[in-house]
């Protein structure tokens, strides 16, 4: 469906991109805790298992919040359902993190990056070959389809040649579509989920 900015149905879809990108925020946070884990404690299969999940969790939220980003740059919801979208919506995403990447480089050149920041060492002038596709593939096959792909994907590999451009697409996000300060944001039936058991049976004596 086409729309127009400040619509309703712009409102709306800005609320399900903030829920999106919140919950690719909470699973990055949660892989965060389990890969800490994994390197003070040594080799775990359970810790594997659980950084594994919220990483694969992180990706798919990340690559849904690009989607919709570029549905609401389009002015279509429909933008990533037709035929042979991928191929835009790869596009998108590299171009976007490739923006990043370029603005981050020419921070550091021109003094302008923060005292803290790393070395013009720490970035490539280019993002990965095929950054958008890969992602896309890894995203159907960790999160999206259970198939005899999945556990032959290493992710390993892939988190040691993506993760640092990854990180550096989420934080660009973060500012205009992270956490908050003060009252948590009324995302409308999202925010208003409740499970009222009571409503239906009496629980106490189930």
């Amino acid at each position: 469906m086409k729309f127009e900015f400040s619509t309703a149905t712009d409102k709306n879809l800005c609320e399900g991109l903030n829920h999106e990108f919140l919950r690719c925020h909470d699973s990055f946070k949660e892989f965060e805790v389990f890969a800490t884990l994994t390197v003070t404690k040594g080799p775990d299969k359970r810790l594997s298992y659980l950084a594994y999940n919220a990483y694969a969790r992180f990706l798919h939220h990340l690559y849904e919040f690009m989607l919709a980003a570029y549905c609401r740059e389009r002015g279509d919801t429909k933008a990533t359902s037709k035929k042979g979208s991928f191929v835009y919506t790869d596009g998108y995403i590299e171009h976007h993190a490739q923006r990043v990447l370029t603005n981050k480089r020419e921070a550091i050149l021109n003094g302008t990056a923060p005292a803290w920041e790393n070395s013009l060492s720490a970035y490539p002038e280019k993002i990965p070959q095929d950054f958008g596709s890969t992602l896309r593939r890894m995203r159907n096959s960790l999160s999206g389809h259970v198939d005899p792909e999945r556990p032959l994907k290493n992710l390993s590999a892939y988190f040691r040649d993506h993760h640092g451009f990854l990180y550096l697409l989420y934080r660009d996000c973060m500012y205009q579509w992270g956490p908050k300060d003060g009252e948590f944001p009324n995302l409308q039936e999202i925010t208003e989920f409740s499970i009222q058991l009571r409503d239906s049976y009496d629980v106490s004596t189930s």
